[in-house]
């Protein structure tokens, strides 16, 4: 039986945000303004990522 569409949505989301969520506390340790400018482009592009993405299922 396929995997329901929505359940991989909802896998993918819960990833993005656990990557986010660790680069967020990676971020809260920088020892400089460059590494938390690093870290907050890094959150950026992985929640670009995931918008740009289709959404299975949608009509």
């Amino acid at each position: 039986m396929p995997e329901d569409p929505r359940d991989a949505r909802i896998q993918e989301l819960e990833m993005a945000l656990a990557d986010v969520a660790g680069e967020a506390r990676a971020g809260s340790y920088a020892l400089c303004a460059h590494e938390l400018q690093m870290r907050l482009e890094n959150i950026l592009r992985r929640i670009e990522a995931v918008r740009r993405r289709p959404v299975s299922g949608d009509a």
